[in-house]
């Protein structure tokens, strides 16, 4: 029914879209003749804001001039109405060229002086205009913030189109965090509030959004469907940039149902526009998808071409999605091409960006979840407060009327108690969603260190990989003589057999490496599984060592000019002990992890000369007890914070860099899970020890 409803209305729009195209063009000249007759100043600043606002759709760079020229003269008469509202139509005009720095510059200067006028709605408009730029920029988390905060005043003030607006930005970002269930609910209210509007260029937009929801989701069909409507309106509203978009869209579709041809021609279409346009971000996405799908054609050389070309593009404008999606079928591409040195390159870039973004994209996600865990907390707590001043109210009242008032003040009570289990059940079940937020959050601090992990295994593979190619190339030589001497009238036999060892040796150093790197992904692929709960004989000396190292090379990956001394000091003397080595593993990569980050940031906020960053591990057998000890000679903890450190959500780190999840994990994995004890021992400016100890 809702679908039938949807077309009919489409095609009403579609029939009287002439219309509405004929009256936009009409609405600039009749806004710029008033203009021209306009006496007052004010006035002026008023006009070329409306002009501004009109051309948005149709003329960026017309919008952006008429709102330089209303903030230019606004400024001259110290209108201040004017400057705040030229100023966010200067933001909005930049955001749409995606220059997000100038849009955001002015945005702030909007808002402040909103803000100045208690203009709580002008605030509003800012604040969902800065969820959208956020959106663009990957700063998640502040975009749902900020939309959270401009859509409860829009509904407050009852204006429909910041509602309809700040919908579709909610949708579009939570399309983003992958939870599309919400994602549909915030773009069916905002397509349903764009059509009352008639609003078809937002509708448009909303069309090409639902579309991805169910690309993403795995439904190419329904997908398929919201791209080509959106494509038939935004024809009708002769906006060829909408088209573009959305058929940069339609080929990835188009792609995934095994249809290259078929999509490298949409593909082409929409690159046209995009580039006469300079949508540079669309452009970086249409390319991958066109080189994508040249790939699935065969056309190996053609992949290359439109990958590098994105490739080189999403660098320029910092376009991290995009760079990724190019590098992995750069990668593709050229092993096609059995090219396997360019291959691996962009393979690694691959594998080095896509962690970045999950690791980024979890840090936003366990944001929101804290700031709708907090959210919860304070609704519990306003409640309870509530019925406490009822209550003491309604006993006020009781002990004023006196004793020949008992039967009102028993039918107060009743009320009161009533009310007091209602607000109990409210609160048990407030109760359980956090139980629930915290379980997720715990789910995601393991991934997220499995993010850490990956970076240095990157790293440490990458060493067996090159002796394996390297031995392997000198086989090849090896044989190769081998032949060229059996080919002689007169062979030598003891060169042949001195050449048969070599080689023989060769592939046993080819075994070796690549048993190393076999153990490393073995390891990998343990740490990133449940625990079985299984204790196992296992070395810690190995074990310390080899986290160690991928603790190390994880920052690395992220910031090449870190460097570090490292080096773990064994026990010979103790044998293997009975842990579970993959929640073991988790507890060492948190507490290297930590080490590295405490000795990278002294050496950045406290320079001192002749300091070196340092981080060790001693293993000790003491007491019957395996006593692993980790040094760092980073910032030290206050001595004030030392006793919170274990608690879930704390954290000394900046908002966005820490769960506060990893050290109450760790705890509850020695304490809990291995009947051990974690100490800390730290002095502020000095360095900090952590002390585990296990019983053999």
């Amino acid at each position: 029914m809702r679908r039938q409803w949807l077309l009919g209305v489409t095609c009403f729009l579609l029939l009287t879209l002439g219309y509405r195209v004929r009256a936009q063009d009409s609405l600039i000249r009749v806004l710029t003749r008033q203009l021209a007759i306009t006496k007052t100043d004010t006035g002026r600043v008023n006009r070329l804001i409306d002009l501004a606002n009109a051309s948005t759709d149709i003329n960026r760079v017309s919008a952006l001039q008429y709102s330089n020229e209303a903030l230019a003269l606004a400024r001259a008469i110290r209108y201040k109405p004017g400057i705040a509202m030229a100023q966010f139509t200067l933001g909005r005009a930049y955001s749409n060229l995606n220059n997000y720095d100038r849009a955001m510059q002015y945005l702030n200067a909007a808002g402040d002086g909103f803000s100045q006028l208690q203009d709580s709605l002008g605030v509003a408009r800012v604040q969902s205009r800065l969820a959208w730029v956020s959106i663009q920029r990957g700063d998640y988390a502040t975009a749902f913030e900020l939309g959270q905060q401009s859509l409860h005043v829009a509904e407050q003030r009852n204006d429909l189109l910041l509602i309809r607006q700040t919908h579709s930005h909610l949708g579009s970002l939570h399309i983003l965090l992958g939870d599309y269930t919400l994602a549909l609910e915030f773009l069916t209210a905002a397509m349903d509030e764009h059509e009352r509007a008639n609003d078809l260029g937002s509708v448009c937009r909303t069309l090409n959004a639902l579309g991805e929801l169910y690309r993403l989701k795995g439904d190419p069909e329904k997908a398929q469907n919201y791209y080509d409507k959106s494509i038939r309106l935004a024809e009708s509203l002769q906006n060829p940039l909408l088209r573009a978009q959305a058929e940069s869209n339609l080929a990835a579709v188009e792609t995934e149902q095994g249809q290259p041809l078929q999509a490298i021609r949409t593909a082409h279409r929409s690159l046209r526009v995009l580039l006469a346009e300079g949508a540079y971000e669309v452009i970086a996405w249409a390319q991958t998808v066109m080189a994508r799908a040249q790939l699935d054609a065969n056309r190996a050389d053609s992949a290359v071409y439109y990958g590098q070309k994105s490739w080189n593009l999403s660098r320029q404008i910092g376009h991290k999605e995009v760079i990724r999606d190019a590098s992995q079928v750069l990668a593709q591409s050229y092993a096609r091409q059995n090219d396997y040195r360019h291959a691996y390159q962009y393979q690694q870039t691959f594998i080095a960006y896509n962690d970045t973004l999950l690791g980024a994209q979890t840090r936003q996600q366990l944001t929101i979840l804290q700031q709708n865990a907090k959210a919860a907390e304070q609704q519990a707590a306003a409640i309870l407060q509530a019925e406490e001043d009822q209550r003491q109210q309604q006993r006020l009242i009781g002990a004023l009327i006196g004793l020949g008032l008992l039967g009102v003040v028993a039918l107060v009570l009743w009320r009161s108690n009533r009310q007091q289990t209602r607000t109990n059940a409210q609160l048990r079940q407030q109760q359980a969603e956090l139980k629930a937020a915290q379980n997720q959050l715990i789910q995601q601090e393991k991934l997220a260190s499995l993010g850490e992990l990956t970076a240095g295994i990157a790293h440490e593979i990458q060493n067996p990989l090159n002796f394996v190619n390297n031995f392997a190339e000198v086989s090849v030589e090896l044989i190769d003589e081998i032949a060229d001497e059996h080919h002689k009238p007169n062979p030598d036999p003891q060169l042949t057999d001195e050449l048969l060892t070599d080689l023989r040796q060769n592939l046993q150093k080819i075994s070796q490496h690549g048993s190393r790197a076999s153990s490393i992904v073995r390891g990998m692929l343990q740490h990133s599984r449940a625990s079985s709960g299984q204790r196992e004989p296992t070395d810690l000396n190995a074990l310390c060592e080899e986290y160690l190292r991928l603790a190390y090379h994880g920052l690395r990956a992220k910031d090449k000019t870190f460097n570090a001394s490292f080096q773990v000091d064994p026990d010979p003397a103790l044998g293997p002990v009975q842990v579970m080595p993959q929640d073991l593993g988790r507890v060492l990569l948190n507490l290297y992890t930590n080490a590295f980050y405490a000795v990278q940031s002294r050496q950045k906020t406290t320079p001192t000369a002749g300091y070196q960053p340092e981080v060790t591990a001693q293993v000790r057998l003491e007491n019957d007890q395996a006593v692993i000890r980790i040094r760092d000679n980073g910032t030290g903890i206050p001595a004030a914070l030392l006793s919170k450190i274990f608690q879930p959500f704390f954290t000394t780190k900046p908002t966005g860099e820490g769960t506060g999840l990893g050290l109450s994990l760790a705890y509850d994995i020695i304490t809990k899970g291995h009947g051990g004890t974690l100490d800390v021992d730290s002095k502020e400016g000095q360095g900090t020890t952590f002390t585990l100890k296990l019983p053999v």
